[in-house]
């Protein structure tokens, strides 16, 4: 104890006084790793505005031009203040909304009408919307009468339901939609595949060749546009 006092007196002497502070230490400040999730260039805008801030910091990028992602990550190492910035390319609303190339989504003829009706706007021209879903109405009536004209009366109901079936819908249609989100829209042919559910049901899927190439095409080219724009800062790997 004398030491101490021996201390503190020599501490005074030198500096003149001391100061003691009681109570609980303020706590340290320790930053929380930052997701961000984006459209496609979302790690592009990002390093455009926060450069200076990340142009010191360990990264890199990991790219899929088959699921149209970029995900950049910053301060890689650190446990606490990492930064990951993800953009996605996503299709478009619209059409996945209309179950184009969806297995699981089907219409009946008279649903498939009434789905066109409200979307004349995807149309070439009214002459063809109007075509289509006066068609689509009327198909359930016209194959009934085209399968009692061809039943044999041997029990080939089915097959004649599926021949009548084939021959009534033309072979493709012209719509005009987006098929990226955020993107202009365009021109695709899509099918309208009739099959036979038993000898009095239709099912109605749709399909486009056309849009199943696009969409490969477009995701490659917009993730590539993207890494364009980055690749002079991170080093990019594509997985």
């Amino acid at each position: 104890m004398e030491v101490e006092k021996l201390a503190v007196q020599a501490f005074k002497k030198d500096y003149g006084s001391i100061v003691v502070l009681t109570g609980q230490a303020p706590p340290q400040y320790n930053p929380e790793p930052v997701t961000i999730e984006g459209n496609i260039d979302a790690p592009s805008r990002f390093l455009e505005g926060r450069y200076n801030d990340f142009k010191d910091s360990q990264r890199h990028c990991k790219v899929s031009k088959t699921d149209g992602t970029i995900v950049l990550i910053l301060n890689e190492q650190s446990v606490v203040n990492k930064y990951t910035v993800s953009g996605k390319i996503e299709v478009g609303k619209k059409f996945k909304k209309l179950g184009i190339n969806q297995d699981n989504v089907c219409y009946s003829p008279e649903e498939l009408a009434n789905k066109f009706k409200l979307l004349r706007a995807m149309f070439k021209n009214n002459m063809e919307h109007a075509k289509i879903c006066l068609t689509l109405r009327n198909l359930k009536a016209i194959i009934n009468k085209d399968i009692e004209k061809l039943d044999d009366r041997k029990g080939n109901v089915t097959a004649n339901f599926q021949q009548t079936v084939q021959s009534n819908m033309p072979d493709a249609i012209t719509l005009k939609i987006p098929l990226l989100e955020g993107e202009d829209p365009v021109e695709i042919e899509v099918s309208v595949i009739l099959e036979a559910d038993g000898a009095s049901q239709i099912k109605c899927y749709l399909e486009s060749i056309d849009a199943a190439e696009l969409i490969e095409e477009l995701f490659e080219k917009r993730v590539n546009e993207e890494c364009e724009k980055i690749k002079h800062f991170v080093t990019i790997i594509e997985h």
